[in-house]
C-alpha cells in the first residue's frame, strides 16, 4: 500500500480553538466543582462524597481546558495539520484527499435568531480512513474556504482528463457525470439523468446544492451540501462543462 506522506510546505495559518469551549468547561465543570469543594468544607458528613465529586469535576475541567489549549489547525502550502493535547493528530496533503466533505450547521433560538454557524470538514484518505477538524476552531469560515479550493484544484486535472476520455466521475452514491450528461439518484431508488445542455443553474442555497433543468418547474436534483462527497470539484467540473452563462452561476452562495 502506498505510503501517505506528511505535508512539508511553509505553514500558511494556523488555527486555534475558539474560547467558547473553553468558558463552557469553566461554568459546567470548574464552578461546579468548586462550590462541591466548599460545601464539602463546610459540612463533616457531606465531606467524603462532595470531595471526591468536587475532584472529579475540577479534574475533568482542567483536561479539557488544557486540551482546548492545543487544538489548532494547522494549515500548510500543500496539505492540512491537526494538533491537539498529543502533540500532532494527523496531517494529510491536498493530493491525498480522495474525499471532502463539507457541512454547515447553523444554530438559532427559538428557530429565528441566529446564535452561530459552524463548518464540519471531513476528510477520507486513499487507505479509506477518515478525519476530521473541530468545528470551534476560529475563522473557521477562511480555514474551510481555503482547503476547498486547494482539494478541489488538486483533483480537478485527473477528474477533468477522465471525462475527457469518456469515462464518469461519481460523488458519492447520489451523483454521476460524463462529458455528456449529469445523473442524479432518485429518492426512492432509480437514477435519473439531465443532458449537460438542459441544465439551466446550479447553486447552493442553505446548504442545499440545487440543480435546474430548462423548461422544468422543479429542480432536477436538491442535495444536502454534506452528502455530497467533493460538492466543490463537482461544481467546477460543472462551470467547465456547461456553456459561459450558466457556468457562472455553478457556484456556492
Amino acid at each position: 500500500m502506498e505510503l501517505l506522506l506528511p505535508p512539508e510546505g511553509d505553514v500558511v495559518a494556523e488555527h486555534r480553538a475558539t474560547y467558547a469551549s473553553r468558558v463552557l468547561c469553566v461554568l459546567f465543570m470548574v464552578l461546579p466543582g468548586l462550590g462541591l469543594a466548599a460545601m464539602a468544607a463546610q459540612d463533616e458528613n457531606l465531606r467524603a462524597p462532595f470531595s471526591v465529586f468536587a475532584a472529579l469535576f475540577l479534574g475533568l475541567g482542567a483536561l479539557a481546558i488544557a486540551q482546548q489549549n492545543k487544538t489548532k489547525g494547522v494549515l500548510r502550502a500543500d496539505g492540512v495539520e491537526r494538533w491537539g493535547l498529543r502533540g500532532k493528530l494527523w496531517a494529510l496533503r491536498f493530493a491525498d484527499m480522495t474525499e471532502l466533505r463539507y457541512r454547515v450547521v447553523k444554530i438559532r433560538v427559538y428557530h429565528f435568531i441566529p446564535a452561530g454557524t459552524y463548518i464540519y470538514l471531513t476528510f477520507t484518505d486513499p487507505k479509506g480512513s477518515k478525519h476530521k477538524l473541530p468545528a470551534n476552531l476560529k475563522a473557521m469560515d477562511v480555514l474551510a474556504e481555503r482547503i476547498a479550493d486547494q482539494q478541489t484544484s488538486a483533483r480537478f486535472a485527473e477528474a477533468r482528463a477522465r471525462i475527457d476520455q469518456g469515462d464518469p466521475v461519481t460523488f458519492g452514491k447520489w451523483m454521476t457525470i460524463d462529458k455528456e450528461k449529469l445523473s442524479a439518484r432518485k429518492l426512492f431508488g432509480g437514477t435519473k439523468t439531465c443532458p449537460l445542455p438542459e441544465i439551466e443553474k446550479v447553486f447552493v442555497d442553505n446548504g442545499v446544492l440545487r440543480i435546474r433543468q430548462k423548461g422544468k418547474m422543479f429542480a432536477f436534483a436538491s442535495l444536502m451540501v454534506g452528502s455530497v462527497p467533493n460538492v466543490f470539484l463537482l461544481l467546477r467540473l460543472l462551470s467547465s462543462l456547461l456553456p459561459e452563462q450558466t457556468a457562472a452561476r455553478a457556484s456556492v452562495a
